[in-house]
């Protein structure tokens, strides 16, 4: 088997997903895009805005059953240096205290209304630190993808890029 290619389906899979998601609804039978009402979107907003502060809160308080919760059963989680974790795999980190944080705070966040409201994409940045001496500031931007489902709007997507300083002693000629 080649390294990672277990990954490679269920993400191509993902990202599919993702790119039907983004892309414009249907036309309805009046020509209309299948968009949701300004109100209906601003409820979802809402909502969304409302379980990524519970995701937070169960990260710092390291609530494992609230994280699973709020987490598909397809979740796939891509780390700021390219490792890829299944729901599965992150929560085990987190059981064996492989990932505890002292700091997780969203320092920005938008809110995108998908798919008719069937999907949203948030994006934005988040600041974290570890908890252990060894630990460090961290900056990073996020995409998250959440779907509705009948049992309610699960994550479904994570992943983050790390925010570094710019480094004006490059070499770059």
């Amino acid at each position: 088997m080649v390294p990672h290619a277990r990954f490679a389906l269920p993400f191509a899979g993902l990202a599919t997903a993702l790119f039907l998601a983004c892309a414009p609804a249907p036309l309805g039978a009046a020509g209309q895009f299948n968009h949701v009402s300004p109100a209906v979107e601003a409820d979802l907003q809402a909502t969304l805005a409302i379980l990524e502060r519970q995701r937070v809160q169960a990260i710092l308080r390291h609530d494992i059953a609230a994280m699973r919760q709020l987490m598909d059963r397809q979740y796939y989680h891509v780390e700021s240096r390219g490792r890829i974790r299944s729901k599965t795999e992150l929560l085990t980190a987190f059981e064996r205290d492989e990932l505890r944080f002292r700091v997780y705070e969203i320092e920005s966040s938008e809110i995108q209304v998908l798919d008719g409201g069937g999907a949203a994409l948030v994006t934005g940045t988040f600041r974290s630190v570890l908890a252990g001496a060894a630990a460090r500031p961290f900056r990073a931007r996020y995409a998250r993808l959440w779907v509705r489902q009948p049992d309610g709007w699960k994550n479904s997507f994570h992943q983050s890029t790390e925010i570094r300083p710019v480094q004006d002693n490059c070499d770059c000629s």
